[in-house]
Protein backbone atom coordinates (compact mmCIF):
# COMPACT_ATOMS: atom_id res chain seq x y z
CA UNK A 1 0.00 0.00 0.00
CA UNK A 2 1.17 3.50 -0.51
CA UNK A 3 1.71 5.33 2.08
CA UNK A 4 0.39 9.19 1.84
CA UNK A 5 2.58 11.15 3.26
CA UNK A 6 0.44 14.06 3.19
CA UNK A 7 -1.96 12.15 5.57
CA UNK A 8 1.08 11.88 7.49
CA UNK A 9 1.62 15.69 7.69
CA UNK A 10 -1.76 16.15 8.67
CA UNK A 11 -1.22 14.05 11.88
CA UNK A 12 -3.75 11.17 10.57
CA UNK A 13 -2.99 6.78 10.70
CA UNK A 14 -0.21 7.48 13.38
CA UNK A 15 -0.18 7.31 16.89
CA UNK A 16 1.11 10.69 18.75
CA UNK A 17 4.60 10.48 20.83
CA UNK A 18 2.62 10.56 24.06
CA UNK A 19 0.58 7.89 22.95
CA UNK A 20 3.29 6.01 22.21
CA UNK A 21 5.41 6.44 25.36
CA UNK A 22 2.25 5.63 27.41
CA UNK A 23 1.84 2.23 25.51
CA UNK A 24 5.15 1.22 26.25
CA UNK A 25 5.10 2.20 29.98
CA UNK A 26 1.85 -0.39 30.26
CA UNK A 27 3.77 -3.17 28.72
CA UNK A 28 7.01 -2.91 30.47
CA UNK A 29 7.33 -4.05 34.64
CA UNK A 30 10.61 -4.21 36.84
CA UNK A 31 12.67 -7.85 36.08
CA UNK A 32 12.97 -8.41 39.82
CA UNK A 33 15.43 -7.68 42.56
CA UNK A 34 18.37 -9.17 43.97
CA UNK A 35 20.62 -8.77 47.29
CA UNK A 36 24.37 -7.48 46.00
CA UNK A 37 26.88 -6.04 48.59
CA UNK A 38 26.84 -2.45 49.18
CA UNK A 39 30.12 -1.52 47.09
CA UNK A 40 27.65 -2.80 44.12
CA UNK A 41 24.48 -1.31 44.84
CA UNK A 42 25.83 2.21 43.22
CA UNK A 43 23.16 4.19 41.15
CA UNK A 44 20.86 1.30 41.84
CA UNK A 45 17.37 1.10 42.77
CA UNK A 46 16.23 0.47 46.03
CA UNK A 47 13.95 -2.58 45.75
CA UNK A 48 13.24 -2.50 49.83
CA UNK A 49 14.05 0.01 52.49
CA UNK A 50 17.31 0.06 54.07
CA UNK A 51 17.24 0.27 57.82
CA UNK A 52 19.99 0.76 60.20
CA UNK A 53 20.93 -2.18 62.00
CA UNK A 54 22.89 -0.01 64.63
CA UNK A 55 22.88 3.62 65.90
CA UNK A 56 26.46 5.29 64.63
CA UNK A 57 28.26 6.34 66.25
CA UNK A 58 27.50 3.30 68.85
CA UNK A 59 28.94 5.16 72.18
CA UNK A 60 30.02 8.88 73.09
CA UNK A 61 32.95 9.75 71.27
CA UNK A 62 35.59 12.26 70.81
CA UNK A 63 35.74 14.61 67.87
CA UNK A 64 39.03 15.99 68.83
CA UNK A 65 42.72 15.03 70.15
CA UNK A 66 42.83 16.90 73.73
CA UNK A 67 42.09 15.71 77.09
CA UNK A 68 38.43 14.72 78.49
CA UNK A 69 36.88 16.50 81.21
CA UNK A 70 33.87 17.33 83.68
CA UNK A 71 33.15 20.97 82.01
CA UNK A 72 32.89 22.10 85.70
CA UNK A 73 36.01 21.85 86.24
CA UNK A 74 36.96 23.58 83.72
CA UNK A 75 34.62 26.66 83.69
CA UNK A 76 37.43 29.47 84.25
CA UNK A 77 40.22 28.23 82.45
CA UNK A 78 41.86 30.38 79.99
CA UNK A 79 45.07 30.89 78.76
CA UNK A 80 46.31 33.21 81.44
CA UNK A 81 44.68 31.31 84.22
CA UNK A 82 45.15 27.76 83.20
CA UNK A 83 43.49 25.01 84.98
CA UNK A 84 45.80 22.26 85.93
CA UNK A 85 44.62 19.21 86.17
CA UNK A 86 45.90 15.27 86.81
CA UNK A 87 46.12 12.74 84.02
CA UNK A 88 44.23 9.69 85.06
CA UNK A 89 45.32 7.68 81.53
CA UNK A 90 45.05 7.75 78.09
CA UNK A 91 42.10 6.90 76.03
CA UNK A 92 42.34 5.27 72.05
CA UNK A 93 39.95 5.11 69.19
CA UNK A 94 38.45 1.00 69.33
CA UNK A 95 39.70 0.35 72.81
CA UNK A 96 37.68 0.73 75.93
CA UNK A 97 39.04 3.08 78.55
CA UNK A 98 38.27 1.10 81.91
CA UNK A 99 38.75 4.05 84.37
CA UNK A 100 36.66 7.01 85.30
CA UNK A 101 37.09 10.67 85.16
CA UNK A 102 36.99 12.13 88.39
CA UNK A 103 36.91 15.55 90.06
CA UNK A 104 40.56 17.28 89.11
CA UNK A 105 41.45 14.76 86.93
CA UNK A 106 41.17 14.54 82.92
CA UNK A 107 41.87 11.86 80.27
CA UNK A 108 44.33 11.85 77.29
CA UNK A 109 41.96 11.06 74.25
CA UNK A 110 42.82 10.74 70.53
CA UNK A 111 39.79 11.33 68.10
CA UNK A 112 37.38 8.72 67.88
CA UNK A 113 37.69 7.16 70.63
CA UNK A 114 34.90 6.74 73.20
CA UNK A 115 34.26 9.22 76.07
CA UNK A 116 35.50 8.00 79.60
CA UNK A 117 32.70 7.93 82.48
CA UNK A 118 32.81 10.56 84.77
CA UNK A 119 33.58 13.16 81.45
CA UNK A 120 31.22 15.49 79.53
CA UNK A 121 33.31 17.43 77.43
CA UNK A 122 36.75 17.40 75.27
CA UNK A 123 39.08 20.21 75.43
CA UNK A 124 41.17 20.26 72.13
CA UNK A 125 44.86 19.25 72.18
CA UNK A 126 46.01 23.02 71.38
CA UNK A 127 44.44 24.14 74.38
CA UNK A 128 46.72 22.11 76.72
CA UNK A 129 49.94 21.86 77.75
CA UNK A 130 51.53 18.41 80.01
CA UNK A 131 53.61 20.83 82.25
CA UNK A 132 54.58 18.00 84.82
CA UNK A 133 54.37 14.19 84.42
CA UNK A 134 50.74 13.14 84.70
CA UNK A 135 49.53 16.67 84.76
CA UNK A 136 48.25 18.87 82.44
CA UNK A 137 47.51 23.04 81.99
CA UNK A 138 43.73 23.31 80.26
CA UNK A 139 43.80 26.71 78.81
CA UNK A 140 40.80 27.33 77.64
CA UNK A 141 37.12 26.05 79.09
CA UNK A 142 34.53 23.64 77.46
CA UNK A 143 30.66 23.53 78.53
CA UNK A 144 29.07 20.08 78.37
CA UNK A 145 28.99 18.57 75.24
CA UNK A 146 32.32 20.09 73.71
CA UNK A 147 33.99 18.06 70.99
CA UNK A 148 31.84 15.12 71.63
CA UNK A 149 29.81 13.03 68.87
CA UNK A 150 26.80 11.57 70.77
CA UNK A 151 25.77 8.20 70.33
CA UNK A 152 22.81 8.23 67.45
CA UNK A 153 23.71 10.98 66.55
CA UNK A 154 24.60 10.37 62.84
CA UNK A 155 22.06 7.42 61.97
CA UNK A 156 19.19 5.38 65.01
CA UNK A 157 19.20 1.77 64.99
CA UNK A 158 15.75 1.05 63.13
CA UNK A 159 16.08 4.92 61.15
CA UNK A 160 14.85 4.64 57.48
CA UNK A 161 18.38 5.15 55.43
CA UNK A 162 17.09 4.65 51.77
CA UNK A 163 13.38 4.52 51.47
CA UNK A 164 12.69 1.75 48.33
CA UNK A 165 12.75 3.03 44.76
CA UNK A 166 15.39 5.53 46.06
CA UNK A 167 18.22 5.51 43.56
CA UNK A 168 21.31 4.25 45.67
CA UNK A 169 24.40 6.85 45.43
CA UNK A 170 27.71 6.58 47.08
CA UNK A 171 26.92 8.78 50.57
CA UNK A 172 23.79 6.45 51.07
CA UNK A 173 25.84 3.99 50.47
CA UNK A 174 28.69 4.96 52.97
CA UNK A 175 25.62 5.81 56.19
CA UNK A 176 24.27 1.86 55.34
CA UNK A 177 27.57 0.47 55.96
CA UNK A 178 27.96 2.66 59.25
CA UNK A 179 24.53 1.44 60.16
CA UNK A 180 25.85 -2.10 60.09
CA UNK A 181 24.42 -3.25 56.72
CA UNK A 182 26.50 -5.29 54.29
CA UNK A 183 23.73 -5.79 51.55
CA UNK A 184 21.05 -4.33 49.61
CA UNK A 185 18.39 -5.46 47.99
CA UNK A 186 17.81 -3.43 44.69
CA UNK A 187 15.88 -4.21 41.05
CA UNK A 188 18.03 -6.16 38.89
CA UNK A 189 18.92 -4.25 35.42
CA UNK A 190 17.34 -5.87 32.67
CA UNK A 191 19.71 -8.47 30.31
CA UNK A 192 19.42 -6.40 26.39
CA UNK A 193 19.85 -7.48 23.34
CA UNK A 194 20.97 -5.32 20.24
CA UNK A 195 20.62 -6.43 16.72
CA UNK A 196 21.95 -4.38 13.98
CA UNK A 197 20.05 -5.41 10.85
CA UNK A 198 20.90 -4.81 7.34
CA UNK A 199 23.02 -6.19 4.41
CA UNK A 200 25.26 -3.19 4.26
CA UNK A 201 25.54 -3.02 7.99
CA UNK A 202 28.90 -4.45 9.01
CA UNK A 203 30.64 -5.21 12.45
CA UNK A 204 33.32 -2.23 13.87
CA UNK A 205 36.19 -3.34 13.11
CA UNK A 206 35.76 -5.52 10.03
CA UNK A 207 36.81 -4.74 6.46
CA UNK A 208 34.28 -2.97 4.52
CA UNK A 209 33.37 -3.29 0.92
CA UNK A 210 31.87 -1.19 -1.21
CA UNK A 211 28.44 0.17 -0.37
CA UNK A 212 28.68 -1.00 3.45
CA UNK A 213 28.82 1.46 6.45
CA UNK A 214 30.10 0.57 10.31
CA UNK A 215 26.96 -0.55 12.98
CA UNK A 216 27.29 2.79 14.83
CA UNK A 217 23.90 2.77 15.72
CA UNK A 218 24.69 -0.72 17.73
CA UNK A 219 27.89 1.09 19.15
CA UNK A 220 26.30 4.38 20.48
CA UNK A 221 22.98 2.47 21.79
CA UNK A 222 25.61 -0.07 23.61
CA UNK A 223 27.11 2.88 24.83
CA UNK A 224 24.37 4.34 26.15
CA UNK A 225 23.38 1.11 28.10
CA UNK A 226 26.69 0.76 29.87
CA UNK A 227 26.63 4.46 31.45
CA UNK A 228 23.18 3.22 33.02
CA UNK A 229 24.99 -0.05 33.78
CA UNK A 230 22.48 -2.22 32.23
CA UNK A 231 23.84 -5.08 30.31
CA UNK A 232 23.67 -6.01 26.23
CA UNK A 233 24.88 -8.31 24.45
CA UNK A 234 24.95 -7.34 20.19
CA UNK A 235 25.10 -9.00 16.92
CA UNK A 236 25.02 -7.54 13.01
CA UNK A 237 22.50 -9.90 10.82
CA UNK A 238 22.03 -9.76 7.19
CA UNK A 239 18.59 -8.14 5.91
CA UNK A 240 16.62 -11.72 5.41
CA UNK A 241 13.70 -13.05 7.05
CA UNK A 242 15.72 -16.43 7.93
CA UNK A 243 18.60 -14.57 9.68
CA UNK A 244 16.27 -12.27 11.31
CA UNK A 245 14.30 -14.95 12.95
CA UNK A 246 16.96 -17.09 13.95
CA UNK A 247 18.77 -14.36 15.62
CA UNK A 248 15.93 -13.14 17.40
CA UNK A 249 14.72 -16.93 18.66
CA UNK A 250 18.41 -17.43 19.38
CA UNK A 251 17.88 -14.17 21.97
CA UNK A 252 14.76 -14.39 23.67
CA UNK A 253 15.86 -16.99 26.24
CA UNK A 254 18.15 -15.43 28.03
CA UNK A 255 17.11 -11.41 27.64
CA UNK A 256 14.48 -9.32 29.32
CA UNK A 257 14.61 -6.86 25.80
CA UNK A 258 15.20 -7.00 22.35
CA UNK A 259 16.29 -3.69 20.60
CA UNK A 260 16.47 -4.52 16.66
CA UNK A 261 18.37 -1.46 14.43
CA UNK A 262 17.24 -0.98 11.44
CA UNK A 263 14.49 -3.02 8.97
CA UNK A 264 11.93 -1.05 10.71
CA UNK A 265 10.20 0.90 7.88
CA UNK A 266 8.06 -1.19 5.95
CA UNK A 267 9.30 -1.69 2.96
CA UNK A 268 10.07 -4.85 1.41
CA UNK A 269 13.61 -4.74 2.49
CA UNK A 270 12.51 -3.76 6.28
CA UNK A 271 11.58 -7.00 7.38
CA UNK A 272 11.75 -7.07 11.40
CA UNK A 273 7.95 -6.16 11.52
CA UNK A 274 7.04 -9.11 9.37
CA UNK A 275 9.37 -11.70 10.82
CA UNK A 276 7.69 -10.52 14.58
CA UNK A 277 4.74 -10.87 13.32
CA UNK A 278 5.11 -14.70 11.60
CA UNK A 279 6.47 -14.85 15.06
CA UNK A 280 3.07 -14.47 16.85
CA UNK A 281 4.33 -11.30 18.89
CA UNK A 282 1.45 -8.50 20.15
CA UNK A 283 2.12 -5.65 18.17
CA UNK A 284 1.28 -2.75 19.79
CA UNK A 285 2.16 0.33 17.38
CA UNK A 286 3.83 0.71 14.21
CA UNK A 287 4.77 4.41 13.03
CA UNK A 288 5.17 7.15 15.67
CA UNK A 289 4.33 11.03 15.33
CA UNK A 290 7.78 11.92 16.05
CA UNK A 291 10.50 13.30 14.28
CA UNK A 292 13.26 11.85 13.99
CA UNK A 293 12.45 8.18 14.66
CA UNK A 294 8.57 7.53 13.43
CA UNK A 295 9.11 4.43 11.96
CA UNK A 296 9.95 2.83 15.26
CA UNK A 297 7.52 -0.14 15.97
CA UNK A 298 7.00 -1.91 19.03
CA UNK A 299 5.40 -5.10 20.94
CA UNK A 300 5.59 -7.95 22.63
CA UNK A 301 6.94 -11.62 22.51
CA UNK A 302 6.41 -14.04 24.75
CA UNK A 303 6.42 -11.37 27.40
CA UNK A 304 9.47 -9.67 26.03
CA UNK A 305 9.43 -6.35 25.21
CA UNK A 306 10.36 -5.89 21.85
CA UNK A 307 11.63 -2.52 20.40
CA UNK A 308 11.97 -2.27 16.27
CA UNK A 309 14.03 0.70 16.05
CA UNK A 310 14.79 2.36 12.19
CA UNK A 311 18.42 2.04 11.09
CA UNK A 312 18.62 5.96 10.27
CA UNK A 313 21.10 7.61 12.64
CA UNK A 314 19.06 10.51 14.13
CA UNK A 315 15.96 8.38 13.76
CA UNK A 316 17.74 5.46 15.71
CA UNK A 317 18.82 7.83 18.39
CA UNK A 318 15.94 9.69 18.96
CA UNK A 319 13.54 6.31 19.18
CA UNK A 320 16.45 4.74 21.82
CA UNK A 321 16.53 8.22 23.87
CA UNK A 322 12.95 9.30 24.16
CA UNK A 323 11.54 5.21 23.92
CA UNK A 324 13.43 2.38 24.42
CA UNK A 325 15.93 3.52 26.89
CA UNK A 326 13.34 5.50 29.36
CA UNK A 327 11.94 1.97 29.12
CA UNK A 328 14.80 -0.23 29.79
CA UNK A 329 15.47 2.02 32.91
CA UNK A 330 11.77 1.44 34.18
CA UNK A 331 12.52 -1.85 34.08
CA UNK A 332 15.17 -1.69 36.24
CA UNK A 333 13.19 0.46 38.94
CA UNK A 334 13.90 3.51 37.64
CA UNK A 335 10.80 6.11 37.61
CA UNK A 336 12.80 9.36 35.89
CA UNK A 337 13.87 9.94 32.04
CA UNK A 338 16.92 9.00 31.61
CA UNK A 339 18.11 12.14 30.15
CA UNK A 340 18.40 15.38 32.82
CA UNK A 341 16.14 18.99 31.80
CA UNK A 342 16.71 21.84 32.54
CA UNK A 343 14.96 24.88 31.34
CA UNK A 344 17.24 27.21 28.80
CA UNK A 345 16.07 30.30 27.12
CA UNK A 346 16.21 29.81 23.34
CA UNK A 347 17.94 32.41 21.07
CA UNK A 348 16.46 31.50 18.53
CA UNK A 349 13.30 30.40 16.66
CA UNK A 350 12.64 26.96 15.84
CA UNK A 351 9.92 25.23 13.49
CA UNK A 352 8.59 21.98 13.67
CA UNK A 353 7.12 20.21 10.88
CA UNK A 354 3.65 19.72 11.87
CA UNK A 355 1.58 20.96 14.88
CA UNK A 356 0.26 17.08 15.09
CA UNK A 357 3.74 16.04 15.55
CA UNK A 358 6.27 16.00 18.45
CA UNK A 359 9.53 17.10 17.47
CA UNK A 360 12.91 17.28 18.70
CA UNK A 361 15.87 19.35 17.28
CA UNK A 362 19.91 18.79 18.09
CA UNK A 363 20.58 21.83 19.94
CA UNK A 364 23.85 23.61 21.63
CA UNK A 365 23.22 24.26 25.35
CA UNK A 366 25.22 26.84 27.27
CA UNK A 367 25.37 27.91 30.78
CA UNK A 368 26.52 31.46 31.51
CA UNK A 369 27.96 33.26 34.38
CA UNK A 370 24.99 33.97 35.97
CA UNK A 371 24.22 29.82 35.97
CA UNK A 372 21.00 30.79 33.18
CA UNK A 373 21.21 27.87 30.55
CA UNK A 374 20.54 29.28 26.70
CA UNK A 375 19.95 26.88 23.67
CA UNK A 376 20.42 27.37 20.26
CA UNK A 377 19.78 24.89 17.47
CA UNK A 378 22.88 22.85 16.67
CA UNK A 379 23.35 23.77 12.65
CA UNK A 380 25.85 20.80 11.35
CA UNK A 381 24.13 19.15 8.26
CA UNK A 382 26.02 15.36 9.12
CA UNK A 383 24.04 13.45 11.58
CA UNK A 384 26.47 12.00 13.14
CA UNK A 385 28.38 15.19 13.82
CA UNK A 386 25.19 16.18 15.45
CA UNK A 387 25.25 12.86 17.28
CA UNK A 388 28.65 13.50 18.41
CA UNK A 389 28.44 17.00 18.88
CA UNK A 390 24.96 18.29 20.28
CA UNK A 391 24.82 18.86 23.83
CA UNK A 392 21.05 18.73 24.55
CA UNK A 393 17.72 18.30 22.84
CA UNK A 394 14.86 21.21 22.28
CA UNK A 395 11.10 19.31 21.92
CA UNK A 396 8.65 21.10 20.02
CA UNK A 397 5.32 19.36 21.47
CA UNK A 398 2.52 18.00 20.03
CA UNK A 399 -0.07 21.15 19.39
CA UNK A 400 2.85 23.51 18.65
CA UNK A 401 4.41 24.30 15.19
CA UNK A 402 7.31 26.38 16.41
CA UNK A 403 8.64 28.08 19.83
CA UNK A 404 9.85 31.59 19.54
CA UNK A 405 13.46 33.39 20.44
CA UNK A 406 13.12 34.42 23.99
CA UNK A 407 10.90 31.46 24.91
CA UNK A 408 11.92 29.59 28.27
CA UNK A 409 11.70 26.23 27.67
CA UNK A 410 12.61 22.52 28.74
CA UNK A 411 15.89 21.31 26.97
CA UNK A 412 17.13 17.23 27.70
CA UNK A 413 20.84 16.96 28.36
CA UNK A 414 22.65 14.71 25.83
CA UNK A 415 24.75 13.12 28.73
CA UNK A 416 24.07 9.99 31.43
CA UNK A 417 22.40 11.44 34.13
CA UNK A 418 24.42 11.20 37.49
CA UNK A 419 23.03 13.34 39.49
CA UNK A 420 19.85 12.70 42.03
CA UNK A 421 17.94 15.99 40.99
Amino acid sequence: MKTDFNEIDEGTGYIGYGEAFDIIGANVQPVGDEALSLNRCVCRVAAADLVARVSYPSVDVSLKDGFAVKSTDVVYADRRKPVRLKVAGAAFAGVKYDGQVKDGSAVKICSGAAIPDGADAVVSGEFCEEVAPGEVAIKADAGPGRNILHAGVEVKAGTTIAKRGENLLPGKLGLAAAAGINRARVHRRPRVAIISIGDEVVSPGEKLHIGQLYASNLVTMEAWLSSFGIPCVTSVINDNEDSIRQELKRHLPNVDAILTSGGAWGSERDLVVGTLNNLGWQLLFHHVRMGPGKGTAFGRWEHVPVFCLPGGPSSNEMAFLQLALPALLRMGGEIRHPLQTVTARLTEDVKGRHRAWTEFKDAVVTLDGGGNYTAALYKNRSRLQAIAGAGGLICIPEGKEYLRSGDVVPVQLLRPRPDDL
